[in-house]
């Protein structure tokens, strides 16, 4: 009489205050689900003692079928809530994740097993509120995921940031020490998704173009010029087969910052690739004077040092000396700087002797040829050009 006094008072308390009772919030539910399941664990401990004792002394056993059928509701309800308060609890633990420690893959495992768990509960809970929120969160938190995994990337800088912020009216303190998961998720990302889906793209692409401009930059940090003897004088030549790789060089690094140039994601570094732009243009069209300039020296200090045609052009002699001086300064200027670019347009020295060294030269081998041809000396003579006194680009 105790015994069924104490389960009426259950089957009572169950059906006015149970977990199935309808209009309940689920996380009410799963909060009676526990009360209910401690009482009822009592009475079944209890039901197995009077059984087993009417079994013993051959009594007719008493049936309880509202026990029976409570019994395996709360079975069903405890794979329900038990789920629910699973997923509830791992999804919201993930927001106080710190955000350089969000493991994106891991969150996807999860959801793909909470979400295979899902599938496995009887259809009989299918329409129950705790199933539809669990599922609805378990889909919300999925769809977020990929755009998580792209604003994970190591490409995105606080530009970046600046910019999802502009778009979804929320601020990102993403150097702020305590910056975690939720901090991102507060925002309305679903909303914007296709924005920040081609910010996060952007910022990928930046990455890229960033790492081929650095590579170009540190490309030419290390190539330096090449230098030749000549006669007796010392190291006054450029080696031309160097110079020749050189030049190579440039032109497939000037190809690079085309293509960095015609990309439309260039804009945060459309300076710098400006900049190495002109700086190599500039270069290789310092270097082709150079080498030009060095052709015409040659040429001509064999004529104008030492030789008898200097004594018959005086003055065509003595500005072939100032030339010949400031052969000497340039060359020696350039041992002392020896990077390629640094030496060509570190400063202006370069681009404004040159062009007035080779129309000195000009003057000079103009000068000479009208003396060879007045004289009408032999033809081999007047036919003496640069390439009859050695390759220029072999620095011989």
């Amino acid at each position: 009489e105790i015994y069924q006094k104490l389960t009426s008072d259950y089957y009572r308390d169950y059906a006015e205050g149970g977990p199935n009772v309808d209009g309940i919030a689920p996380r009410e539910a799963s909060e009676r689900l526990q009360t209910f399941q401690v009482r009822f664990n009592d009475l079944w401990r209890k039901f197995n003692t009077y059984s087993d004792g009417e079994k013993l002394f051959g009594l007719a056993e008493t049936d309880y079928p509202d026990l029976q059928r409570i019994r395996k509701e709360l079975n069903l309800l405890s794979k329900l809530y038990g789920l629910y308060n699973t997923v509830n609890d791992t999804i919201d633990g993930y927001y106080d994740i710190p955000w350089l420690d969000v493991d994106i893959e891991k969150i996807n495992n999860d959801l793909i097993d909470f979400q295979n768990r899902c599938r496995k509960l009887p259809k009989a809970l299918r329409e129950w509120q705790a199933f539809l929120d669990l599922k609805q969160k378990i889909d919300d938190f999925n769809e977020t995921c990929p755009l998580l995994e792209m604003m994970a990337n190591k490409a995105m800088k606080t530009r970046h940031w600046d910019r999802i912020a502009d778009v979804t009216k929320h601020p990102f303190d993403i150097d702020a020490e305590n910056f975690q998961l939720r901090n991102i998720m507060e925002a309305p990302l679903l909303e914007h998704k296709e924005d920040i889906e081609d910010i996060c793209i952007a910022a990928v692409k930046e990455k890229d173009i960033d790492a081929k401009l650095k590579q170009v930059v540190l490309d030419w940090a290390t190539q330096e010029l090449a230098f030749g003897s000549f006669k007796s004088r010392g190291e006054l030549l450029l080696k031309g087969d160097h110079m020749g790789e050189i030049i190579t060089l440039m032109e497939d690094s000037l190809m690079v910052l085309s293509s960095l140039m015609s990309n439309r994601y260039n804009a945060p570094f459309k300076k710098d690739i400006q900049l190495w732009v002109q700086k190599l243009t500039n270069s290789t069209d310092i270097i082709e004077n150079w080498l030009q300039v060095q052709n015409l020296w040659v040429y001509l200090e064999a004529v104008f040092v030492g030789g008898d045609i200097a004594k018959q052009l005086p003055k065509e002699a003595k500005r072939f000396q100032g030339i010949d001086k400031s052969w000497v300064k340039i060359m020696t200027r350039s041992h002392e700087n020896i990077n390629v670019v640094q030496c060509c347009v570190g400063d202006e020295t370069m681009g404004q002797l040159l062009p007035h060294l080779l129309e000195q030269l000009e003057l000079c081998q103009k000068s000479l040829t009208g003396y060879l041809e007045k004289k009408r000396l032999p033809t081999f003579f007047l036919r003496l050009r640069p390439s009859a006194f050695g390759n220029p680009w072999s620095g011989q």
